[in-house]
């Protein structure tokens, strides 16, 4: 185990890749695990500072996700359940128990509020690795004889009808403990970023990975003078050092201190040293000139349609000062995407701003995936507009632009080509010369 600590102004991203190359040349399979919303962002940069660009013995990815490289055909076969079914599958164990065994929830035993909180409790439980026996512990003796004859019927339940509700990462702690896993572990090395607390699930993972051989390296941003400090309430890197130390202190190791000198701060690092200082009471003295003033500024809003077309005004101001720049440049942070989401698009919309919202996403929606599932459905469909389509929609086929892809699909859907011996013919058919053939 080996625990890693940077400054922000200091790229972990770097660092760790390079830890990924040492191990990876020291005949080591690396997995570099990101936080699910980080994942696909968390490729592009660990790519980007790789040597080659690219490395097959390094596979950037999920905790989660690492249950489909390790255990791909020993995960088991059994239905999956999402929280619909889950509260459908509740409300009919529900209905099948008298009110009258129920002591405190006999009244409300089928309100929807109600149903939706035992579908909490049950994934509470379920991801804390917990039983549903540990229930017993509750001081009120009615409900914990409520909810523990409820959870006992939702589980019978379930198990009768070989219906899955564990994670992909649950089935992978299950095959490790059973060495089900046929994976050489001393073979293995786990690269963590971007974390600064572990689920519960995640953490058993991590310890028990450990005490199979595999070599980890955990990374985090915190300050040295953070870390060191006897005194971590209300720190600018509290949960960092937090995490750190617990993890040094489950381990036995030491947190090693792979911080950069930095001649020249710019405005976000003396801004961070700043409000670090600011939580730690400690006194520090930095020069923050014009230029740190322009770099980074507070605005204070009345609304957040007032704050949003401010962000519009100045990105096209900015755009119109330094023509070098496009929109790709500009990224803006949210707290709430969702309840942003509505105001954005209409702003954005009438400041002709092209955006686009970030969000948790499948791994069916990487660009790869769906190159390899086209290319397979093409083959076994016998080239369907639609797989064809898809293909050169990934932008790994071909270097064609979106606007020859939307002529071309337009093309083929106007005239109903589809299967492979019709594709193999000569485009001719036009229509008024609207499309254009040559090209």
């Amino acid at each position: 185990m080996k625990l890693l600590y940077t400054d922000i102004r200091t790229s972990l991203t770097e660092i760790l890749t390079k830890e990924a190359q040492g191990l990876v040349a020291q005949g080591k399979r690396v997995f570099y695990i990101a936080p699910n919303s980080l994942s696909f962002e968390k490729e592009r940069a660990v790519l980007e500072c790789l040597s080659q660009q690219a490395s097959f013995a390094i596979t950037v990815t999920r905790f989660a996700q690492m249950a489909r490289y390790l255990v791909l055909n020993d995960i088991p076969e059994r239905s999956s359940l999402d929280d619909i079914g889950l509260g459908m599958a509740f409300y009919k164990c529900l209905s099948e128990i008298d009110a009258k065994d129920l002591r405190v929830y006999g009244a409300i035993k089928q309100d929807p509020q109600f149903i939706q909180q035992l579908i909490e409790i049950y994934h509470e439980i379920s991801t804390a690795k917990m039983s549903f026996l540990d229930l017993e512990s509750l001081t009120d003796a009615d409900k914990r004889s409520d909810l523990i004859l409820i959870f006992e019927k939702i589980t019978a339940y379930l198990n009768q009808g070989q219906v899955s509700q564990g994670s992909p990462l649950s089935h992978l702690i299950d095959a490790i403990e059973e060495n089900k896993v046929s994976s050489d572990f001393s073979k293995i090395a786990l690269v963590i970023d971007g974390f600064t607390r572990f689920s519960a699930e995640e953490e058993h993972l991590v310890d028990l990975l450990h005490r199979k051989g595999v070599e980890i390296i955990i990374g985090v941003y915190a300050s040295k003078r953070a870390y060191n400090s006897s005194f971590s309430e209300g720190n600018l890197y509290q949960a960092s050092v937090e995490f750190l130390r617990h993890l040094a202190f489950k381990y036995q190791t030491k947190a090693e201190d792979a911080c950069q000198e930095h001649e020249n701060l710019d405005a976000f690092a003396k801004a961070s040293k700043l409000l670090e200082s600011a939580y730690d009471y400690s006194e520090i003295s930095l020069e923050v000139d014009a230029k740190d003033r322009e770099d980074l500024q507070i605005w204070s809003c009345l609304t957040q349609k007032e704050e949003l077309e401010l962000v519009a005004r100045s990105i096209r101001q900015k755009l119109h000062q330094e023509p070098e720049l496009s929109y790709k440049n500009f990224r803006i942070l949210l707290g709430d995407v969702d309840s942003y989401k509505l105001s954005l698009q209409t702003i954005f919309n009438q400041y002709q701003i092209p955006f686009y919202l970030g969000k948790s996403e499948s791994m069916a929606h990487h660009p790869l995936t769906q190159f390899v599932e086209s290319v397979g459905r093409l083959k076994r469909y016998y080239f369907r507009q639609e797989d064809l389509v898809n293909l050169l929609r990934t932008g790994l086929y071909t270097d064609i632009t979106q606007e020859e892809i939307d002529s071309f699909e337009q093309y083929i859907r106007y005239l109903g080509i589809d299967g492979l011996s019709n594709f193999k013919q000569e485009f001719t058919k036009n229509h008024h010369g609207k499309f254009d053939l040559e090209n």
